[in-house]
């Protein structure tokens, strides 16, 4: 009896191996899709019962490998199932859908549902320590979205672009640009030189009364100029012709 060559018996046991694999991966594709339970939870989905429908799914993911869809499914609704909310889950679930399907039209949508429950994550840390970081994020990410959906605007309608809408240089961050500005020199207020007492010598026929009138312009300042001067006064009448007096400044100066 003839035996084949080896060479002949190793491409064989290859090409089977490749096939028996392919057809493996795809028939776990097809029995995802063709599944009661996925059928099950896709039912449940569009009455919303969406604990039913999460329950079916998880199910799936528990016994079978190559399940995109399910796990697509599961991550969905730890995200927004308010009952049974998990982001912690959802981010597993949808780096699993990654895994098994990189190059689908639903991968850059799901990438964007990891950042969001990442937040979510950060969101419900013990204390809020990232917090005013998150608020940061959304009103920038806010803000870009702004300004691109006018620049959109202004380039369909042939208007020119203002210095903000401009494509900004590379590098250049409004860090660096506010360093980079120089800011103008506060200049201080110089301070008011003190007000200087002014010396009077007593005339005759002067009192308190017309001394206070004549240099504050009425005479409720008699008892400061009195004050001012009991080195030299005895009382309030006892002023004398050639006496020199010290009339300090009002309080308004």
């Amino acid at each position: 009896m003839k035996t084949l060559p080896s060479s002949i018996l190793f491409l064989s046991a290859f090409l089977f191996f490749t096939f028996s694999t392919g057809c493996s991966n795809f028939d776990q594709v097809a029995e995802e899709e063709n599944s009661s339970a996925f059928k099950r939870g896709r039912s449940y989905l569009k009455v919303g019962k969406n604990e039913e429908a999460l329950d079916e799914f998880l199910s799936i993911t528990r016994r079978m490998v190559n399940c995109p869809k399910s796990h697509l499914e599961v991550g969905r609704l730890y995200l927004t199932l308010n009952a049974r909310k998990d982001p912690v889950a959802a981010v597993y679930h949808f780096r699993r859908y990654l895994f098994l399907e990189p190059s689908s039209r639903e991968a850059p949508k799901v990438k964007q549902l990891i950042v969001t429950a990442e937040r979510e994550i950060i969101r419900n840390l013990p204390g809020k320590p990232y917090a005013g970081y998150l608020n940061g994020l959304v009103l920038q990410e806010e803000n870009l979205k702004l300004h691109r959906e006018v620049a959109d605007l202004k380039a369909r309608l042939g208007m020119p672009l203002s210095e903000s809408l401009k494509p900004k240089i590379a590098g250049a961050s409004p860090m660096a640009s506010a360093i980079a500005t120089p800011s103008p020199k506060s200049v201080a207020p110089q301070a008011k030189p003190p007000v200087q007492s002014k010396s009077y010598v007593v005339q005759k026929g002067d009192s308190l009364y017309l001394i206070s009138r004549k240099f504050y312009g009425d005479s409720s300042h008699i008892d400061r100029i009195y004050q001012a001067n009991r080195g030299v006064m005895k009382s309030k009448n006892s002023l004398q012709v050639g006496q020199t007096l010290r009339i300090p400044p009002s309080s308004g100066n």
